[in-house]
């Protein structure tokens, strides 16, 4: 009798109940918790996508004594735009070439025009063209006056 009464007790200390569910519940507010401290404490800053240089002057330039370059948008070439000099479509090169030959010349003055739709990255490898040019070449963005 003393070894199947024992069986017993020994065999209810064993016995699992439920299917081994655990609460998860403590772990959802801890997190809930850590979300809302570094959203409360973490600072919110936008990163500019380009870094644009701050304008010099606030007067109106002399347009006779300027080129006159538009950046024009083209979605039917592989750069994503074109540009037009004197009324005529050049490619990089071609304006290189004529920007060159004019600064040999003297001071070359440029005013660069951008319809709206045009990707910075094609003006900025417009910008980089004009700046490869050796000699007294300088150059401005035309921008609208909202006042």
């Amino acid at each position: 009798m003393l070894g199947s009464g024992s069986s017993g007790i020994a065999s209810g200390k064993n016995k699992r109940t439920g299917n081994g569910e655990l609460d998860i519940t403590p772990m959802i507010d801890v997190t809930f918790l850590l979300l809302i401290f570094f959203m409360v404490t973490s600072t919110m800053k936008a990163t500019p996508d380009q870094d644009i240089p701050a304008a010099e002057s606030g007067m109106k330039a002399n347009l006779n004594d300027m080129l006159k370059l538009t950046i024009l948008a083209s979605a039917t070439t592989p750069e994503g735009g074109a540009i037009m000099m004197e009324e005529r479509l050049l490619t990089p090169d071609e304006l290189f070439t004529r920007l060159t030959d004019q600064a040999r010349g003297g001071a070359v003055r440029i005013m660069v025009y951008a319809e709206r739709d045009v990707k910075s990255g094609f003006v900025g490898e417009v910008e980089e063209v004009i700046n490869n040019v050796e000699g007294d070449v300088g150059y401005q963005f035309a921008v609208q006056d909202f006042r």
